[in-house]
């Protein structure tokens, strides 16, 4: 009893993580629940808002006396709270839009994949490059601390729906096609965000090697590889199929064509179309509304609502909850307690209007996905075995119309019904199932004596055994200026091995024909290396630099493609990290 007991204990929980431009959704695969499940927030959602911002300061009141006590006290420990740094709350999700929304700021710089591109960048948005040196760093140290924040709440909220404890959790990770260079920077952040969440929950010390070592990403996929695993394709190993996944969400509109040979994927085509995204729907809605408002109120001049940043926030929180509405009803209502100057909106948006705006983007779609059928060199109209629907604007009716028109289901294959896998939450679910595939997987420990008569009932039972993976021990960088303190950071200590890092890189300011290779500490940076022969194009003086650790330690680095010899200088940082 005590050894099943252990092994309950011990079992691994596969984790998907589908992180958009506007909301973040989870799923788990346990063994004792046949389906995935999707991971509610603490207010029972089954999404995330993917917003984090730091809690505001309160003033308190000047007239209760604590206000007074407090002040006296921080006047006499002045010197000592100088010392001691400030700790930063942030809030996540809806409590994140409201504090924007009282605050009367965007709520697009505080997205998540925003603020981890803005990290990936070097620095701030490019309105905002014109600000120091000092100050773009405090935004990107920022980003990272909200972003890993919001990461270890997802982690926290996974732990408490799966009863588990954060250790056991192993995730999958997505992005987009068009993104495939940001899946090393994400996984990154999110695997800090775990160790954050493990230390929370507390350890022992004789667990610290064994946790900090351990895989906790299994693996990072593309969205038409997850969606194909949501509704089961890649479980069939017949002949060759031609698979087309609509992938229709929030940041953008994209088309895949995957061909699958003997269950393996291939994306053959990708079209990816931003001017037809989900936010631009529910602009069209915010606009409705206004006008709608407007009319109703004769004394305010047109336009002027969409002016005022606080009630454009709300039109935009209502707009999307209409859009949820018209999915099953033929008019949605809209309500919102003081909207502009303590005037409050009463609208109802008819579906048939609903229909209306959304004529010229459905006749966009529909010619962009006519086009994308046709062959490369105009040879006809692909053939496809099977035509999927993905995001959440696949569950409008007017969008589930001209799918129907496009692709019969009495034709294609259209995947398994709704209430298995709902469109907005295909990918999550797919990350979810491919992870469970992933685990089902039996590791054997070599350090480890097995009970080879056992061998067989532990494949039976899918039992798993953790695998260590070695951990970059040193943070490289490279260093433009001879003397400059700042250098530009490639691979960050801590980095599952192998890791490979790509980033363009500006030799406007190169003094020299070298750049250093620098080992960079919390002390100091230490040159470790030089790449000679470093001239950028004439035109944009930009260099695309690639830096390579294999499991071994040995570092090699590219640039603009081509691997390049540099000059050691002492030992490798594979051979000081392994002595």
């Amino acid at each position: 009893m005590s050894n099943n007991k252990k092994n309950s204990d011990d079992a691994l929980v596969a984790v998907g993580v589908d992180i958009g431009s506007h909301n973040a959704r989870v799923c788990i695969s346990q063994n004792s629940t046949p389906y995935p499940s999707i991971v509610p927030n603490e207010i029972g959602q089954r999404y995330t808002l993917a917003i984090a911002v730091a809690e505001p300061e309160i003033e308190s009141d000047p007239m209760n006396d604590q206000y007074w006590d407090d002040n006296n006290k921080k006047q006499k420990d002045a010197s000592s709270l100088t010392k001691k740094k400030k700790e930063i709350h942030y809030l996540h999700g809806d409590a994140a839009r409201k504090s924007l929304q009282r605050l009367k700021k965007p709520i697009e710089p505080h997205c998540i994949l925003n603020m981890i591109k803005t990290v990936q960048r070097g620095g701030m948005q490019e309105e905002e490059v014109e600000d120091s040196a000092a100050v773009q760093e405090d935004v990107i140290i920022s980003n990272q601390d909200a972003c890993l924040s919001f990461f270890q709440h997802l982690v926290n909220l996974t732990a408490h729906a799966s009863h588990t404890s954060p250790q056991q959790l192993r995730f999958v990770l997505t992005v987009p096609p068009s993104d495939i260079s940001f899946a090393n920077d994400l996984s990154l952040h999110f695997h800090k965000g775990i160790l954050r969440s493990i230390q929370q929950a507390g350890y022992s010390k004789s667990e610290k090697k064994k946790i900090f070592s351990q895989k906790r990403i299994l693996s990072v996929i593309t969205h038409p590889i997850a969606i194909a695993h949501a509704h089961g394709l890649l479980d069939n190993n017949d002949s060759k199929q031609n698979v087309l996944i609509v992938d229709w969400g929030s940041s953008a509109m994209s088309m895949s064509h995957l061909v699958m040979v003997g269950g393996i994927a291939r994306i053959e085509k990708h079209v990816w179309e931003p001017s037809l995204s989900g936010k631009h729907i529910v602009s069209l809605v915010v606009k409705h509304i206004s006008e709608l408002f407007e009319r109703k109120n004769r004394c305010i001049p047109p336009g002027e609502v969409l002016c005022n940043k606080k009630a454009r926030a709300k039109l935009e929180v209502a707009a999307e909850e209409a859009l949820k509405s018209l999915g099953f009803s033929s008019k949605a209502t809209v309500t919102i307690d003081g909207l502009y100057e303590g005037l409050d909106c009463h609208a109802d948006v008819m579906l048939a209007t609903f229909e209306m705006l959304m004529r010229n983007i459905l006749t966009s779609a529909e010619a962009i996905w006519k086009g994308f059928m046709i062959g490369e060199n105009g040879e006809g109209v692909v053939k496809y075995d099977a035509v999927i629907g993905a995001g959440s604007v696949m569950n409008i009716k007017c969008v589930e119309r001209m799918m129907d028109r496009m692709f019969p289901r009495e034709t294609f294959y259209r995947g398994k019904s709704g209430n298995d896998v709902p469109p907005e939450e295909a990918v999550a679910m797919g990350c979810a199932a491919y992870g469970s595939c992933y685990l089902s997987t039996t590791f054997l420990d070599e350090t480890q004596e097995t009970d080879m008569g056992n061998l067989e009932e532990n494949v039976q039972h899918g039992s798993k055994v953790e695998e260590e993976v070695p951990l970059c021990p040193i943070s490289i960088g490279l260093r433009l200026v001879e003397g400059d303190p700042a250098a530009i950071l490639l691979i960050e200590e801590g980095m599952p091995l192998p890791c490979l890092v790509t980033k363009m890189i500006d030799v406007t300011a190169c003094s020299s024909n070298c750049l250093d290779i620098v080992q960079i500490t919390l002390e100091s940076e230490k040159t470790i290396g030089k790449i000679q022969g470093m001239n950028g194009d004439d035109e944009n003086k930009q260099l695309e630099i690639t830096a390579e650790v294999d499991e071994s330690g040995i570092l090699s680095v590219a640039v603009n493609g081509l691997v390049t010899d540099w000059d050691q200088m002492g030992c490798s940082p594979a051979s000081s990290s392994s002595e």
